[in-house]
């Protein structure tokens, strides 16, 4: 815990993690080394404009549809094949986190009242924060339209970029809770650009949580080396990354990011998330399944934007490419594995929201 925070001094704060049942510890020891099978196989309506037709005219490359608002800003399709990729690794990292959508200290006897999800995708995690906390307000934003009609009432989607400078009116104040969650390759600068910028707009007291992946491929014995292709798509993934100003590997980062924006509570936890279904445990070895489906069927959305804008390659030599990535991706002899980092903390008390006008963002 953070003891920069003046209340902790004296009395424990009304948002203290100590008040509550939840803990970080009901995570599984994932950092630690993993064990290799030897056996291989309420109704808010927020004060919006109306959406312009031109935020659906969607640009067209490579057979895949990319977001027409700030066209070109993020190099990611939005189509539905991505969609439903992105509903499919929400449901993976809930299982990596006991079922859970969040470990910030909220709960029924907590519950928030006003809750942003940043860069929300497919809008899955805001609709079941939704269903949740019926009474709640739930507000997520991404650059493209494409979240589902069959929404709770009190969980809206609004097309915006949260790179610009956050307005202050009174619909963009004191939130009980700010989220992302696998952001990578949306920001340039995500300490400046998001988590500086959700401390100003939390209610003293509030809380942000980002569940961020790293990227990299990794492993804790020799397996993983240069002669993968997966490994060397992963390299390239980042180095285009970089090339666009939009650095994947970011995650790391997230904790000193929060201490620097002037969050207390800092707690962070990292996971190993498999590859494929390489580890003994049965549970390490299904999540490993899960998300080797899921990195394959993402190969060519993740590639195709970076590798074709920045690496210059085509289309053919990309999908030539992939043919030894998706190969190599499911030997499990190679041990990798990614980290999954899951970093909350909590505006102090005392510090100042940011001043309500009456002037809304929309």
């Amino acid at each position: 815990m953070d003891s920069n925070d003046p209340a902790s001094s004296s009395t424990t704060p009304r948002d203290s993690l100590s008040d509550y049942k939840f803990s970080f510890e009901s995570y599984l020891d994932y950092a630690s080394k993993i064990e290799i099978d030897s056996n291989p196989r309420t109704h808010f309506t927020l004060d919006t404009a109306s959406i312009a037709e031109s935020i659906y005219e969607f640009h067209k490359e490579n057979g895949r549809t990319y977001h027409a608002y700030r066209a070109g800003s993020y190099h990611y399709p939005n189509d539905a094949l991505e969609v439903e990729r992105q509903d499919a690794q929400y449901d993976i990292l809930k299982i990596l986190l006991d079922g859970r959508a969040y470990l910030s200290p909220f709960s029924q006897e907590n519950p928030p009242q006003k809750v942003l999800d940043i860069a929300t995708g497919s809008g899955s995690w805001a609709i079941d924060m939704g269903d949740e906390y019926p009474e709640a307000r739930i507000v997520g934003t991404d650059l493209s339209p494409i979240q589902s009609d069959l929404v709770p009432p009190n969980v809206e989607f609004i097309v915006d970029d949260a790179t610009d400078e956050w307005p202050n009116g009174r619909d963009w104040c004191d939130f009980d809770l700010i989220h992302t969650r696998v952001t990578m390759g949306c920001w340039s600068d995500m300490g400046t650009q998001v988590i500086k910028p959700a401390f100003d707009h939390l209610r003293p007291g509030g809380w942000m949580e980002c569940q961020e992946l790293m990227g990299l491929l990794e492993c804790d014995d020799e397996t993983v080396t240069n002669a993968n292709a997966f490994k060397r798509w992963c390299d390239d993934i980042v180095d285009a990354s970089y090339a666009a100003d939009r650095p994947l590997p970011l995650a790391a980062n997230l904790k000193q990011w929060f201490i620097e924006a002037g969050f207390v509570d800092v707690e962070e936890k990292v996971y190993k998330l498999p590859v494929n279904g390489w580890p003994r445990n049965r549970r390490l070895k299904k999540l490993g399944e899960l998300w080797h489906a899921n990195i394959e069927e993402g190969l060519q959305a993740l590639s195709y934007g970076l590798l074709h804008r920045f690496k210059r390659r085509t289309k053919e030599e990309i999908e030539v490419d992939l043919i030894n990535v998706r190969k190599d991706l499911a030997d499990e002899r190679m041990h990798g594995y990614q980290k999954f980092y899951v970093v909350c903390g909590r505006k102090p008390e005392y510090a100042q929201s940011a001043s309500l006008t009456d002037s809304t963002m929309w």
